[in-house]
């Protein structure tokens, strides 16, 4: 797939991974759509940017709501989009007598519920394109069950059947559905900080880099012949089932 001059709308856009697929994005000429919380990080991002047909939103993926607002303005706007990435995420990681039912919609809300409502919303969109493709960032938490993270496991579970499900349904279609599993990535989710689990790299800990991890992404994205699951983990972390 040839991806310049192809429109791009990617949430998460001003996270760890999504800045980093944004980048690769935007140095192949792609015209991004960004979708992320802050206004003010999303303004910087884009003005650091190649070209000048980059857009962006925000949006509290959190409240559906929202999300659906602008997901209607998204399929209104853009006639065609060539991409999708569903790489926004929330990882609220605790046992289940400490947890919120607060946390348990929001995690829920954000990494599945809010790539439901825009796919189903830009689905002609990505229909009007010659080859469309949608990206949605798992984890490997959507395969291995981790004590202490269950509102974080049961997002990626869902996630990881909603996209293979997905995939089999628009087999033999021009749009793919591609869901992309992903161990250990070295960024500010969840409870550790950049700088502690840089400790832990130093020390010895695999983690996959945000800008390998991207380019990876674009590299699928380009790709004629796309899979519908891809597993990338750092040694030393492999599923236990």
């Amino acid at each position: 797939m040839e991806i310049k001059n192809k429109t791009a709308v990617i949430t998460g856009a001003t996270g760890g991974i999504g800045r980093e697929i944004v980048k690769v994005l935007s140095a192949e000429g792609v015209n991004l759509v960004l979708i992320s919380k802050s206004n003010s990080e999303l303004a910087t991002l884009a003005k650091s940017l190649n070209g000048q047909n980059n857009t962006y939103y925000s949006c509290n993926l959190a409240d559906q709501k929202g999300t659906k607002k602008l997901a209607e303005e998204l399929a209104e706007k853009y006639k065609t989009i060539d991409i999708l990435i569903n790489a926004a995420g929330i990882g609220i990681y605790k046992p289940i007598e400490e947890a919120m039912t607060e946390e348990w919609n929001d995690t829920l809300n954000i990494n599945v519920t809010a790539g439901f409502i825009i796919t189903k919303s830009i689905l002609e969109s990505l229909k009007s394109s010659k080859n469309s493709v949608v990206i949605n960032i798992g984890s490997g938490m959507g395969v291995i069950p981790e004590a202490g993270r269950s509102l974080y496991c049961m997002s990626k579970f869902a996630l990881r059947g909603w996209s293979l499900s997905l995939a089999k349904e628009f087999k033999g279609t021009k749009t793919d559905f591609c869901l992309i599993e992903l161990g250990s990535v070295l960024t500010p989710f969840g409870p550790m900080s950049f700088e502690e689990k840089k400790k832990e790299m130093e020390s010895g800990k695999a983690y996959l880099t945000p800008e390998w991890v991207a380019t990876k992404i674009v590299e699928i994205i380009k790709s004629d012949d796309r899979q519908s699951e891809y597993k990338f983990y750092p040694s030393g972390y492999e599923p236990n089932i």
